[in-house]
């Protein structure tokens, strides 16, 4: 079976097509990864918890940084975003296998429908390292687009999605009709997402607390500050708990008062940004928000009251009630792996979607009797649908040239320098001779799969030259066997003390954050526990459990 996985910023979710409907398997992921004391590999929820108290032995989101060169150091060694993504979903592979019962091998991702190509070749590169064949990687919001549009194909409509992630925000417009889900404008913002929201609330509680938002305690007083600002979604104020700077544990000495309006005015920067975007993704696909007749909203963050606001003063009308925000990409995930295996419970649908970034090449231009160099020829631009091929001619620029660079480049911008370059090749062979240049045909073919091939042909010799730009090779093979090899050597806590450690996480976590009494009281419990654990006695280490959650019951 192929399965789908929503790979988040700040959560993981896994579903799969069971009795012709779409299906959550297993419980929310969190995307972090920790190491515990004993050096033992974390992964998930354990790793949140552990992420809370003791940031530098923990990375959390790190999807910001797919497709960059920069290393995190967690528990004092260097980790790679890719090689962290791969940890994250080698933990929804193992959940999936637990819910199906059988092994899984080939999954459907989805990626922020901004993301560019060197981005979506990590993120393949860190399903293949997780023990996973990624036959297909989609947008995120035509993910929840496909969970939602499903369950009325026949009716007509233009669609918007607002998809606000934890580290990043789409905007997508889409037409249904007929069996269709067709995408005809995107835009959005990779490194803008809930994340954000949490940040600049956590920036003033640090700043009243006199508390270093990079210390232990700054990693807790973030902790409040995400738990109130999802409070501030079912209520108008809250008071966020502030710690004592001078304890090396959590001592609570005070409080900040917290209102929606106060959180609107703080975040004021943030709102602007997506209302920019939203306005240019309309733009861009030549619509009016009166043309559009539903908007839906996808993403946790898209449960903040200023969020809502924000969007029916953009749109002129309140979101449609869709799938759960929070489980709509993975769901339509699970409907793509079921387009791919053509599976017949959804054998009447057609999903297409659109390039989110312009692709081309460098040239020089002829003014006032000089070559002018590093300009941007577009020659797929964006929005344009996938599948998608389409031929440029261009021609060498003196009669004795015999080769020519051909340089592929992404972005917006009429300079080459401004936009990002994905590679490069040569094309040898060129006749000599005339008074003019040699035309040059340049052809750029991108598939759904996300496999852009570039080929240039000599029109006078038919000779060609061609390269493929894969979503492979974000590591080098030599790095890819690396990165395989350490993480294998990855020391994992034994599978039937999955839960346990579970368990020790939450203790410790709660127990940074307790006053001296309960701490006590907890830290008794959990000594007892710990004692249980290495003793590898399961009738021991289930009564201490069962102790010790009683006792997180109790304080």
């Amino acid at each position: 079976m192929i399965i789908g996985i929503d790979l988040g910023t700040t959560n993981t979710l896994v579903a799969a097509l069971r009795d012709g409907q779409p299906a959550l398997l297993g419980p929310m992921i969190p995307s972090a990864v920790a190491f515990d004391d004993d050096d033992a590999l974390l992964v998930g929820e354990p790793a949140a918890d552990r992420a809370a108290w003791q940031p530098s032995r923990s990375a959390r989101f790190f999807k910001r940084d797919m497709g960059l060169d920069i290393q995190r150091q967690v528990a004092g060694e260097p980790y790679g975003p890719i090689e962290l993504s791969a940890l994250v979903l080698k933990e929804a592979r193992r959940v999936a296998e637990a819910e199906l019962g059988e092994p899984v091998s080939q999954a459907v991702i989805t990626v922020p429908a901004y993301f560019q190509e060197p981005q979506r070749r990590a993120t393949r590169e860190a399903g293949e390292l997780a023990g996973l064949e990624v036959v297909r990687m989609i947008n995120e919001p035509t993910a929840a687009a496909i969970a939602h549009g499903l369950s009325d194909l026949e009716t007509e409509r233009t669609v918007v999605v607002v998809d606000l992630g934890g580290g990043t925000l789409d905007v997508t417009v889409l037409e249904i009709f007929e069996g269709i889900i067709e995408v005809v404008g995107t835009g959005g913002d990779g490194r803008l997402g809930g994340e954000d929201f949490t940040n600049a609330l956590c920036e003033l509680a640090c700043e009243e607390a006199g508390v270093d938002a990079d210390t232990r305690l700054g990693a807790l007083l973030r902790a409040r500050c995400e738990e109130a600002k999802v409070a501030l979604g079912r209520e108008e104020r809250v008071r966020i708990p502030l710690p004592d700077p001078a304890e090396e544990r959590w001592i609570e000495a005070g409080s900040l008062p917290l209102t929606r309006a106060l959180f609107s005015m703080l975040t004021a920067p943030l709102l602007d940004r997506i209302r920019a975007c939203a306005q240019q993704t309309l733009i861009a696909a030549k619509l009016a928000p009166e043309d559009l007749h539903e908007v839906l909203l996808v993403g946790g963050a898209t449960r903040m009251p200023a969020l809502r606001t924000l969007v029916q003063e953009l749109f002129g009308r309140e979101p449609v009630a869709g799938p759960d925000p929070d489980h709509a990409i993975a769901l339509g995930a699970a409907l793509q792996a079921a387009l791919v295996a053509r599976d017949e419970a959804v054998d009447d649908v057609v999903v297409t979607d659109v390039l989110s970034h312009t692709l081309g090449m460098k040239v020089v231009r002829w003014s006032e009797g000089e070559w002018l160099d590093g300009y941007y020829l577009p020659i797929l631009h964006r929005n344009t649908t996938l599948p998608a091929r389409r031929v440029e001619r261009v021609s060498t620029t003196h009669p004795r040239q015999t080769e020519v660079r051909v340089q592929v480049f992404q972005g917006e911008h009429r300079y080459v320098e401004q936009n990002r370059l994905l590679g490069e090749f040569t094309v040898q062979g060129i006749p000599t001779g005339g008074s003019q240049g040699q035309p040059i045909d340049v052809s750029f073919a991108h598939d759904l799969s996300g496999l852009l091939e570039v080929e240039a042909t000599i029109v006078a010799t038919g000779r060609k030259g061609r390269t493929a730009f894969e979503q492979h090779g974000a590591l080098s093979e030599n790095e890819r066997r690396r990165a395989l090899r350490r993480l294998e050597r990855l020391k994992t806590p034994p599978a039937e003390r999955r839960e346990y450690k579970a368990l020790l996480e939450k203790a410790l976590r709660v127990l940074a954050q307790l006053p001296p009494g309960p701490r006590a009281f907890l830290d008794e419990k959990l000594v007892a526990y710990e004692a249980a654990l290495k003793s590898h006695d399961l009738e021991r280490v289930e009564r201490a459990a069962e102790a010790l959650s009683l006792a997180l019951e109790q304080v």
